[in-house]
């Protein structure tokens, strides 16, 4: 525009089109549409020449309605204006280029697309860029994060080369930023990068506003958003408020967004590093000594140097006691009472099966929540494949077989009777733990049939000295247990030939002779 109004100026002082073009190097076709369109706003040789912000405001107003008087596509689509203010009245999410389609379609006329999109910006703004406002903010009241691809970095525990990210916290007022190289972007990392990074600004800003990836926020809503349990246990732990940006408006949190290029044009691109550790050292390096004391574009002031001098008194200051890194994971109790939590089993009691819940892994301990409420607590077991039942989980029924088993066998076959407790005896009398699996099948025979029949069936079963689990189980089905006559009593009946070979017990006390 600046040129422009020199243009029409040079013209108003005398000069000829000719000594324009040497002058300021435009098009002689240029300078004589802006000489007509000055004239068309009132600019005349020999009347005084109008004030520079007087002249802008001509220009922009009669601009647009010589544009289309000078356009002949446009002259073509105005008979058709109130077909196309209707489409736009009607058809809320139909665009220039569909205009445009139909209008072509329904005339057969050769517009071009940029004719029409001309004529619609004009005529009705369509297409008309967005208006931003740039907002600021005071010293230490936000800092902005977001993860950015960094390539292949070595890892020095595998030695191989794996897809790395760089995570980047960035100061709003100042632009001072942090830079951490990870190759992961799981709740641990996206944790312990938020850590360092408050460690190395040591303080705490009052707002931090993310990404809605979900090591942050587990549902994404530009109103009610619901942080990951883990992160909202940070943002309390440390007093800053999580502001979550509207998922697809990257310019939201644009002061951390053009780092993300910043960080892969400055501190990687040419550069070869060892490994992931070397990069982190050199980007520690590179936002405090480098890109830190260098103008920013924007401020045109050092990142470093305000910081220092404004920014860091404005911070929240550090809570004295360390952040306890959790671990939140949803679990389904399984039908054997237990959840799987990194690879290690918890017990939970018998109305939870089947039900999802969530549990939080500390340093030292595992809790179990369902529905906010705290359920069960155990120790965190230190290495996977761990058990961590507690037998008051399972019910009495099922956690009777899972006692101190030979004890308790013969205790509750104690309670059923003497015959029982006998019969228990003789069972573990042998190899306790090898017959452990029948004598609790024995007191199961007991709590089906009762004591009674219980007491007969062991009775008889030590008189016969048969332990043998089904026969006693064959006995009490088949109600052979009980008996009236006493087997060491009982006459043995004999054949003739049998009795003929009956002897006197004084024949084998040798006092008597063999006759035949």
């Amino acid at each position: 525009m600046i040129e422009i109004v020199e243009m029409i100026y040079q013209w108003h002082q005398g000069a000829g089109h000719k000594g324009i073009c040497r002058s300021l190097g435009f098009d002689r076709n240029t300078i004589r549409k802006y000489v007509r369109l000055a004239q068309a706003a009132g600019v005349q040789r020999g009347n005084p020449f109008p004030p520079e912000s007087e002249l802008v405001q001509r220009l922009k107003e009669v601009q647009a309605p010589a544009l289309l008087r000078e356009t002949p596509g446009q002259d073509q689509i105005v008979p058709h204006r109130e077909w196309i203010e209707t489409l736009l009245r009607e058809q809320e999410e139909i665009t220039a280029k569909q205009i445009w389609r139909l209008f072509c379609e329904k005339t057969g006329l050769p517009i071009g697309y940029c004719t029409m999109k001309r004529y619609l910006r004009a005529q009705f703004q369509l297409g008309t860029p967005a208006v931003t406002v740039r907002l600021e903010v005071e010293p230490g009241s936000q800092a902005q994060v977001d993860f950015g691809t960094a390539g292949m970095m070595r890892d020095p525990t595998s030695g191989k080369l794996r897809r790395a990210w760089a995570f980047i916290m960035t100061l709003s007022y100042s632009r001072h930023r942090f830079v951490r190289f990870v190759f992961r972007q799981d709740v641990s990392t996206w944790i312990d990068c938020h850590i360092r990074a408050l460690e190395y600004f040591q303080g705490v800003p009052a707002t931090i506003v993310l990404d809605n990836l979900k090591s942050g926020v587990m549902k994404s809503d530009i109103y009610d958003p619901v942080l990951n349990r883990a992160y909202g246990e940070l943002e309390r732990h440390y007093g800053f408020v999580a502001d979550p940006a509207k998922v697809g408006m990257a310019r939201h949190k644009g002061k951390v967004e053009r780092n993300v290029p910043v960080v892969r044009q400055h501190l990687l691109a040419g550069r070869q590093f060892k490994d992931i550790e070397e990069a982190n050292e050199r980007a520690w390096k590179w936002c405090r000594e480098e890109i830190g004391m260098e103008f920013h574009g924007t401020t045109k002031r050092r990142p470093w140097e305000v910081f220092q001098q404004e920014e860091r008194a404005c911070l929240k200051p550090l809570p004295p006691e360390a952040f306890e890194r959790p671990l939140w994971k949803m679990c389904t109790v399984h039908p054997d009472h237990h959840i799987v939590f990194e690879g290690s089993y918890y017990s939970l009691p018998t109305r939870f099966i089947g039900r999802k819940v969530w549990v939080r892994g500390g340093r030292h301990t595992v809790r179990i929540f369902l529905e906010e409420q705290l359920i069960k607590t155990h120790p965190r077991a230190v290495r996977p494949g761990s058990w961590r039942t507690d037998l008051s989980d399972y019910p009495p029924e099922k956690l009777a077989y899972l006692l101190p088993a030979p004890t308790y066998c013969r205790s509750k076959a104690a309670q059923t009777g003497p015959q029982t407790e006998a019969l228990m005896r003789e069972i573990l009398g042998d190899h306790a733990m090898r017959n452990l699996r029948k004598a609790q099948a024995v007191l199961r025979l007991a709590e089906k049939y009762g004591p009674a029949r219980m007491e007969a069936a062991a009775e008889r079963a030590l008189r016969f000295g048969n332990f043998h689990y089904r026969s006693l189980k064959a006995m009490l089905e088949k109600g052979w247990e009980s008996t009236s006559e006493d087997p060491s009593t009982a006459p043995l009946p004999l054949s003739p030939l049998g009795q003929r070979f009956l002897r006197d017990p004084k024949y084998f006390a040798g006092e008597q002779e063999v006759t035949a």
